[in-house]
């Protein structure tokens, strides 16, 4: 049975957010690479090869755990929840930044002004490929430019050279125009993913209104009949159909008025919602008229279905104003086919046939029959099949 259960609108524009970081990791992951081994031929000669070789691999490892952690999201973000995912992807980014940052606090003071400005315009390059990967979570961004550019200036500083006083500078102005920018993608973005998931959040909400009844939240007439449609074309298991007709419920609306009946037709609804599996649908056709549609359904299990519902449905007791009390019954007619022999029209006709014996043959009462299709073309249309009340 369908419920209409929406995910939380923030959940789901975490989601968006996710898709676009994580859409963008293949192209990140090798800018980040190719920079570090731009910085490892830079520097070759400089800094001792152990050193530039490890550091070189720590980059490498930190990378290929990241694409197999986007990867996975990407193959199935349904595995965890939105906010699990934005934690592994943190923990993953501060790991990138801290290794990036422990190589601009190293490689940087080494007496040579040409090299060290080839390193600081790689590791500006780093941060500013970063930008453009993390533009649609600020968060995740500034966790990674903190240890880089936090490690670097303090680097810079800490050397007391003039050239380092300009390049600290020029590096506090560019980081900061940088993370201004990223900020601004970010709410960008988010008013963006704002306006789809109302938009999203309306959809669903009149798609949902155009499908269910509005009085018992169940599926309506013209949904029931897509789905019948849906489930006997042409699928290689049993299903049955079960037609549930009220009785005595005139009685309500006559004593206890229209409000009675109302309350009544909900309070059976949600007995249907308890007595029936996810992938079944349960419906009000109209009046005190249901049904219930139940896919990969052989007859014994159809049977037992349909008298737990009439049991409920007996034992049930609607308590009203001035201490009148209310009690239905049901006629069912349950049509049932077998693998591969369903068929729409033959259903809807023997399980109404079904519902009207039971009906005659003294009400609380069910009747269960094969639904053989007509043997010659049927003029059967789903929708005229049953008046609507």
């Amino acid at each position: 049975m369908s419920a209409f259960q929406p995910e939380t609108d923030q959940a789901g524009a975490d989601l968006e957010r996710l898709q676009l970081v994580y859409g963008n990791f293949p192209f990140m992951l090798a800018g980040a690479t190719l920079a570090a081994c731009v910085l490892v031929w830079v520097l070759y000669g400089q800094i001792p090869r152990q050193i530039l070789w490890g550091w070189l691999g720590l980059v490498l490892i930190v990378s290929l755990v990241r694409h197999l952690e986007s990867r996975a999201f990407l193959r199935g973000p349904g595995k965890r929840s939105a906010r699990e995912w934005i934690h592994r992807l943190e923990i993953g980014t501060l790991f990138s930044g801290v290794v990036w940052g422990l190589a601009a606090s190293a490689f940087l003071a080494r007496g040579d002004e040409a090299h060290e400005f080839l390193t600081v315009l790689v590791f500006t390059g780093v941060i500013a490929g970063a930008m453009t990967s993390y533009g649609a979570m600020w968060r995740c961004y500034m966790i990674f430019l903190a240890p880089v550019a936090g490690l670097m200036e303090w680097r810079l500083l800490t050397d007391q050279l003039p050239l380092h006083y300009v390049l600290a500078f020029v590096n506090v102005v560019y980081v900061t125009v940088v993370a201004y920018s990223a900020y601004k993608t970010d709410r960008t973005i988010g008013k963006v993913l704002t306006v789809t998931a109302e938009n999203a959040k309306l959809t669903r909400a009149l798609h949902y209104e155009a499908t269910h009844d509005a009085l018992v939240d169940l599926i309506n007439h013209r949904e029931f009949n897509a789905r019948l449609r849906a489930v006997t074309g042409g699928a290689p298991e049993p299903c049955a159909l079960v037609f549930i007709d009220l009785d005595r419920f005139k009685d309500v609306n006559d004593r206890g008025g229209h409000a009675a009946g109302d309350e009544a037709l909900r309070r059976v609804s949600e007995i249907l919602k308890r007595h029936v599996r996810a992938s079944d649908t349960a419906a009000r056709l109209g009046g005190d008229e249901f049904a219930l549609l139940l896919p990969g359904c052989p007859r014994e299990r159809a049977e037992q279905v349909a008298t737990t519902v009439l049991r409920a449905i007996e034992e049930f007791v609607l308590h009203w104003e001035g201490g009148h009390y209310f009690r239905v019954g049901a006629s069912m007619g349950v049509a049932y086919a077998g693998a591969g022999e369903a068929d729409a029209a033959a259903l809807l006709r023997v399980a109404d046939s079904a519902c009207y014996a039971a009906k005659n043959a003294g009400r609380g009462r069910i009747e269960v029959r094969c639904a053989v299709p007509l043997r010659e073309p049927s003029h059967f249309e789903l929708e005229a099949l049953r008046p609507s009340s």
